[in-house]
């Protein structure tokens, strides 16, 4: 009987405990609130570092869970002797925030793969992740010539990567490659990675208007090298594009028509990083003549058949290693869309996920491409207008190999910056357009304008005549929505008056300035004024 009362008792006592931990409320049993925590997470999986430098930075997110708000102290193990990270383990990092880390690895570090554990307490939680970082030698830079091609080569350890530049077709790039596999296309000189001047005043169809091509043109006749030098671990060249159409210039067959710029292009490997190469370029336009605003190949890419998928990263968390977007190109006659490329890279990679990655950290975050069949091809936006006098210098980074390792580069590479931006505002002339009629005393021009710097201002001129500054800075959202990332405020609006113009033919022209003084001239608008 003891026994039962006893039975009975702790039978009431497990029941309260019970009825304190689940309440109900309308017959549904209700849980107590979960004690808060959080989650730790370091990426990339693997970082390279090579010897003697420091890595590109790698991110160590703290993600609140249950209400957790406060702060994870964070420590580094595994770290070789000799190596660092900055900031110095261990530090702290709040909920919901991210922090960059780089490690400095000792030139006397011994090279392989080394695991590094994350830990991270507040309390009683904690939390571990790990990272491999994969410890390479110094690569060793070299250049040398075979037949027409002048080659830059780095070998780090036992593989090669190197870089292709053909005499003959201007210096462009026509090898970019990782123990022997080259992704560039090269079946005539409208491909390559190389540069290609356009004109938003010229028409393409169904004459071939201005495009200066650094390879050559579509006779196969090569664009000149004026100059080049080769160092022990550079290579200069200077060249003369030529039109690609020359028999809408005078030539043809035998007869290449040279354009009126240079382009100039200093190739270098990117210190600490065997697979990737610096492609410094400067073009001078000499003509007399004045080119307006387009979106030029600053560079194209052309890759082979087998690297099919084009990678890039198209979200809202850049610079943190969230997942990769991956994309088919549609087939021509079909373009892509632009794709928000918010770190300013793209990558065609095969079914391994390696091949050529090219960041263009001064163009704007969007490129377009598509896919011809026998080649693919991608472009960042990069817009200039070419008057006289002209000169545009800027960086592009080509890099071999896996994509996920090319982004760490790039990563790096961002770090070291900013990288200032050379080409000029975005836009275009929607009102009026070439073959209106116009009348009246308010006829709007409008249209809109954006840069990599801020738009200042946006004059309209009427037959050469500055006639006024538009109003600017609207809401256009088929902007915001072909463009991720712009707010859509880039709206310009101007009323012209065209009584005051006699009748017949007049020529509108809008003028875009950033805040750092970069112009954009936009096509010129051919109208004509009939008023009573």
């Amino acid at each position: 009987m003891r026994r039962l009362l006893n039975s009975r008792i702790w039978c009431g006592l497990f029941l309260l405990l019970v009825m304190n931990l689940n309440t109900s409320c309308g017959g549904q049993t209700v849980l107590p609130p979960a004690n808060p925590d959080f989650d730790l997470s370091v990426a990339p999986g693997t970082l390279p570092v090579t010897v003697g430098t420091s890595s590109s930075p790698l991110v160590v997110s703290v993600t609140g869970k249950n209400g957790f708000t406060g702060a994870a102290n964070i420590s580094i193990g595994g770290l070789p002797q000799g190596a660092a990270s900055l900031p110095a383990s261990p530090f702290m990092v709040t909920a919901g925030t991210t922090q960059q880390v780089t490690i400095s690895i000792p030139v006397a570090a011994q090279t392989g793969t080394v695991s590094l554990l994350f830990s991270a307490t507040n309390g009683q939680i904690s939390k571990n992740a790990s990272l491999n970082l994969s410890i390479t030698p110094t690569p060793t830079v070299s250049t040398f010539q075979n037949g027409p091609v002048l080659y830059l080569e780095t070998v780090t350890g036992g593989e090669t990567a190197r870089l292709g530049l053909l005499t003959t077709w201007g210096g462009a790039i026509v090898e970019a490659s990782l123990n022997g596999s080259n992704p560039v296309n090269s079946d005539d000189p409208g491909r390559e990675v190389q540069v290609s001047l356009w004109d938003g005043d010229a028409s393409y169809s169904p004459l071939w208007g201005w495009n200066l091509i650094q390879a050559g043109d579509h006779f196969f006749q090569g664009s000149p090298v004026l100059t080049q030098v080769v160092g022990p671990d550079s290579i200069y060249l200077k060249s003369q594009p030529i039109q690609w159409a020359p028999e809408n210039f005078g030539g043809g067959p035998g007869h290449p028509v040279v354009g009126d710029a240079y382009i100039e292009e200093w190739v270098t490997p990117v210190p600490g990083h065997g697979r990737a190469f610096q492609v410094h370029y400067k073009i001078t336009h000499f003509g007399s003549d004045t080119h307006s605003i387009h979106a030029n190949e600053f560079p194209a890419v052309y890759v082979n058949p087998g690297f099919d998928t084009f990678m890039y990263y198209g979200g809202s968390r850049a610079w943190t290693y969230a997942p990769l977007t991956p994309f088919t190109m549609p087939q021509l006659p079909n373009f892509s869309p632009y794709l928000n490329t918010a770190e300013y890279w793209g990558a065609y990679v095969n079914s391994n996920n390696s091949g050529l990655t090219v960041y263009t950290p001064g163009a704007f975050p969007y490129v377009a491409g598509f896919d011809a069949g026998v080649t693919k091809d991608f472009s960042p936006v990069a817009t200039f207008t070419w008057q006289p006098g002209t000169v545009v210098e800027s960086d592009i980074y080509v890099i071999v190999g896996p994509v996920t390792d090319a982004r760490t580069v790039i990563y790096d590479l961002h770090a070291r910056g900013p990288y200032p931006s050379a080409v000029a505002p975005f836009g275009a002339v929607d009102t009026p357009r070439t073959g209106d009629t116009l009348k009246g005393a308010t006829v709007p021009v409008a249209g809109f304008a954006f840069g990599t710097s801020p738009v200042a201002s946006v004059k309209i001129f009427v037959d050469g005549i500055l006639v006024g500054s538009a109003a600017y800075g609207g809401f256009r959202s088929d902007i915001a929505a072909a463009f991720p990332g712009e707010s859509g405020n880039c709206e310009f609006q101007f009323s012209l008056d065209t009584t005051t113009y006699k009748n017949g033919p007049h020529l509108i022209v809008v003028e875009a300035t950033d805040s750092t003084g970069k112009l954009a001239i936009f096509p010129t608008v051919h109208v004509d004024i009939s008023n009573p």
